[in-house]
């Protein structure tokens, strides 16, 4: 691969702005009254009115985007019938590619004696997810495996500690499509539509500007695709000013892998740091002053690697979203 193609693809981003598993056991159904189905209208399906023609055209996007939009647009209806609002103690918002039989999981820190709420979803073409969340302890705690593409859960976690949320497409044979889930608790923090077609469109759309850019000056490449392999590529986090979160554990084994965040409206700047967990060393950082931050490298084969992204300066609480891609290779 030519190493050209890096400082080029971060020159133009600047510009611009799961492995095989079993899926979730078939324990018995935990489940509240199911929000509203989501509305397949352009201001929950579609969170970017605003995207130009290669964004649209950037096929990867497009079927995130469904995913996306489903999910946290019944969220949104969701919040406006309940007391419950998107929990902002890890990320709230996270999508995954998933070839049919696989599934993805997340580890993050749930409250004791807190409901919690747990919605999923797919983009066109996901028929069956299934949702589960495992206790500290490994023991499912709540699950639906009803035959259907949107799952909930609801769970009050008797000790605070760390839960595991596992996604699974439960659809046998060929294919696969993009599943997404949001974490909401009671007293969560509300998040109105326009800012999350604030943050993830933007992010959506330097995503597909770096996609087009690869897929011209690289030969036989068809740009950039959703990071798979089983691990989350599509992270939604509420960061206060000066706070930041965490991704470890990424194997990010293809030749070119490309990390972007981006933000509403309330954030200035947002900064992207990556390291190389396997020998701690930093393996690109971006801090520039804006909010559109995009770190590019080649990362080694069977090493792991450590995402951190900050919230600078900010006028308020933002939404900040964050995409982890890789080059693809037909």
């Amino acid at each position: 691969m030519s190493r050209a193609v890096v400082p080029v693809l971060l020159a133009c981003a600047a510009g611009c702005g799961g492995g095989e598993a079993t899926p979730p056991p078939r324990a018995a159904v935990t489940r509240p009254a199911r929000p509203p189905k989501a509305q397949h209208d352009r201001a929950h399906a579609e969170p970017s009115d605003a995207e130009d023609d290669e964004t649209s055209a950037w096929r990867p996007g497009r079927f995130m985007t469904q995913a996306v939009g489903r999910v946290t647009g019944a969220a949104q209806r969701f919040e406006k019938q309940s007391s419950f609002g998107f929990d902002e103690d890890a990320s709230c918002v996270l999508g995954a590619f998933l070839e049919n039989g696989r599934e993805v999981s997340v580890t993050r820190p749930l409250r004791a004696g807190v409901r919690y709420v747990i919605l999923g979803g797919g983009s066109d073409g996901v028929e069956d997810l299934d949702l589960a969340v495992e206790s500290p302890e490994g023991k499912i705690v709540a699950a639906d495996t009803m035959d259907d593409a949107q799952p909930v859960v609801e769970l009050t976690p008797k000790a605070e500690g760390k839960y595991r949320i596992r996604l699974g497409n439960a659809k046998k044979g060929e294919g696969g499509g993009f599943g997404v889930v949001a974490i909401m608790r009671e007293g969560g923090l509300s998040i109105p539509v326009n800012r999350f077609v604030e943050s993830f469109g933007r992010t959506l759309s330097n995503a597909a500007q770096a996609s087009h850019l690869v897929a011209r000056r690289m030969k036989g490449s068809q740009g950039l695709a959703f990071h798979a392999d089983g691990e989350w590529s599509f992270f939604g986090t509420i960061l206060a000013e000066e706070e930041n979160i965490q991704t470890g554990g990424l194997e990010l084994e293809a030749p070119l892998s490309v990390i972007l965040a981006g933000a509403d409206r309330l954030a200035d700047d947002v900064n992207l740091e990556v390291l190389d967990a396997t020998t701690n060393e930093i393996a690109g950082r971006d801090e520039a002053d804006d909010a559109a931050p995009v770190v590019a490298l080649e990362p080694t084969k069977g090493h792991k690697y450590k995402v951190s992204v900050a919230n600078v300066k900010a006028r308020g609480t933002s939404l900040v979203t964050m995409l982890v891609l890789d080059l693809d290779v037909p």
